[in-house]
């Protein structure tokens, strides 16, 4: 490692000790891993650019869908870990991971993070949608196209599915749906609209 960043490194790692640890008998145990021989694919890998998966045959739930991209895109959650950073030791002293405190600090480290946000944006998305469909198809005697329209058209948010009971969600597609088949023209036109882009001056 370049002495410049070492140093570096070293210092923040001090000035985390002395936030948090006040005895003056304690001491350092730092703790790196060479990571570049252990997984040199995984280093050489650019995180801010995603590859490519294609899934083939049956439709995944939520959950696998996020498992395959824990293990599709591993590079991203390698480098944007920052987890359990600083320990201490039962000898005494502090711990303190440098590839994790390297993460926490670099670019490549933020741009991780910022990705696997998007991941849990879009793994709780999934799973309002998952719901919503199974709600839609029991309690609603729309098919085709018409219900793909509905379940756009009324789609709770996923705060709200969470806090709702079942009742609750039953009670909310049946009303739904009454206000859908009173004003199903008027629905289906506001959906064919385009969405109006909003430029900056």
């Amino acid at each position: 490692m370049n002495p410049g960043r070492l140093f570096f490194l070293m210092s923040i790692c001090l000035l985390l000790f002395f936030s948090r640890v006040k005895s003056s008998s304690a001491h350092f145990v730092f703790s790196y891993q060479d990571t570049t021989l252990r997984n040199k694919k995984i280093i050489n890998q650019d995180t801010n650019i995603l590859d490519t998966a294609l899934i083939v045959g049956e439709k995944l739930t939520a959950e696998e869908k996020m498992t395959e991209k824990q293990i599709t895109y591993k590079s991203i959650y390698f480098w944007g870990d920052t987890k359990n950073m600083v320990t201490l030791p039962y000898q005494g002293g502090l711990a303190v991971n440098l590839n994790k405190l390297y993460n926490l600090l670099s670019k490549k480290g933020r741009a991780s993070r910022r990705l696997q946000r998007l991941f849990e944006r879009e793994f709780e998305q999934d799973k309002v949608l998952a719901q919503w469909t199974a709600l839609t198809e029991a309690y609603t005697p729309l098919t085709g196209d018409s219900l793909v329209k509905f379940r756009s058209y009324y789609e709770p948010s996923s705060k709200w599915l969470r806090k709702a009971d079942h009742y609750d969600q039953i009670a909310y597609v049946q009303h739904s749906l009454k206000n859908y088949l009173d004003s199903v023209e008027i629905i289906h036109q506001r959906l064919s609209l385009p969405k109006l882009e909003i430029l900056n001056p």
